[in-house]
């Protein structure tokens, strides 16, 4: 059984004042207090609890780091995908920052026989209205499938989805550059014809031009319009 107050205790010792006024600044987490523990400590804590995944859920809890846990330990539970999906959709529900969903995806551990089922509530969630469980949704997405017909799919899910607010269109904008990385032909025509609002298409060219991945040629065939680059925001996730 996990004691809360030992967690906290554990939290507090590895804090770090100026990391937390840091993360205060560029996380953007509404309501919830940040203790200051950097995410290698975070993901070391939520493994050593990722059996009691479940326990986890059932705790109060009134900060960043803890809800960070909890979705960094349903991530790497060892636990059918059935399992762990009501958790998932729960754990999305409670997300209000790119942090916490961008850390999830970066944990999340399935069988190489759970993909398709993985593909699939991807896609169910990034069409969902919500802009954090549908920025999960996306996250996921491009972090694990490459093939291209998903990454067709995945296209014309961002062709229907809302724009203007910013967490979600900016995983949309990253999923782009993911993308162009391997399909650059296709991106460059998406680009040019997809029915994305001019901001998240100038979101997308930015991060397709910071990219290491993209070559310089591939770069310089971007569409014309999208070779302007306003102030965007474009530097946050």
């Amino acid at each position: 059984m996990i004691d809360r107050e030992k967690l906290l205790s554990e939290l507090e010792k590895l804090s770090e004042e100026k990391f937390r006024i840091f993360n205060e600044k560029i996380v953007h987490t509404s309501g919830f207090r940040v203790i200051g523990v950097r995410m290698p400590d975070l993901k070391a804590i939520a493994k050593k609890h990722r059996a009691d995944y479940k326990e986890l859920f059932e705790m109060p809890y009134d900060s960043f780091e803890e809800i960070m846990i909890k979705g960094a330990a349903l991530g790497f539970a060892d636990a059918p995908l059935s399992e762990k999906e009501p958790y998932i959709m729960r754990y999305a529900g409670m997300i209000d920052n790119w942090a916490e969903c961008d850390c999830f995806c970066s944990c999340i551990k399935v069988k190489k026989s759970e993909e398709d089922a993985l593909r699939l509530l991807s896609e169910s969630l990034m069409k969902r209205k919500e802009e954090f469980v549908s920025r999960v949704g996306i996250v996921l997405m491009f972090s694990r499938f490459s093939d291209e017909p998903t990454v067709k799919k995945a296209l014309d899910i961002y062709d229907t989805l809302p724009c203007g607010e910013y967490y979600r269109d900016m995983a949309v904008a990253w999923g782009i550059s993911v993308y162009c990385v391997k399909y650059p032909e296709l991106i460059t025509t998406y680009l040019e014809h997809s029915p994305l609002s001019i901001t998240v298409k100038l979101m997308a060219a930015q991060k397709i031009r910071d990219s290491r991945r993209v070559s310089d040629e591939n770069k310089c065939c971007l569409p014309r319009k999208t070779q302007k680059v306003g102030n965007h925001g474009i530097s946050r996730n």
